[in-house]
């Protein structure tokens, strides 16, 4: 291809990506959303000097994620347990009383760390657990 038909390709394909742009304007007729409870914003962005968007923001969002998922752990592992517990119970007519227990049923793949089974069937968080 000859660099003036190239030339021509690119003008051509530059006009048509600029001519479908947006119409410029917020979206006049959506609301504010929340999700969580936290304000979601509708229509034009913050640009990032409005104090959003920002690598700051970013780093902070990776910093609270280890902290997020501490907790979504203990709370898979509890309910886990909880379910694994009480199909035992279900099972074999009496409570488990360990996780010994529920791993010879094969009602769960691997011990917690997190947590313990009491003589009762009671899931209760480990002793220095991060679930207490």
């Amino acid at each position: 291809m000859s660099t003036r038909a190239f030339t021509t390709v690119v003008l051509v394909a530059s006009s048509l990506f600029a001519a479908c742009g947006s119409s410029g304007g917020a979206d006049t007729g959506a609301e504010p959303g929340t999700v969580d409870g936290t304000v979601v914003a509708v229509g034009d962005a913050p640009l990032p000097d409005d104090g959003v968007g920002s690598l700051r923001d970013a780093v902070e969002v990776a910093a609270e994620a280890p902290g997020d998922a501490a907790v979504a752990a203990c709370a898979v592992d509890r309910r886990t347990l909880e379910l694994a517990t009480e199909t035992y119970e279900l099972l074999n007519g009496s409570a488990a009383t360990s996780q010994q227990d529920l791993l010879d049923a094969q009602m769960i793949l691997e011990p917690s760390p997190r947590f313990v089974i009491g003589a009762d069937g009671a899931v209760t968080p480990a002793p220095d657990s991060p679930c207490g």
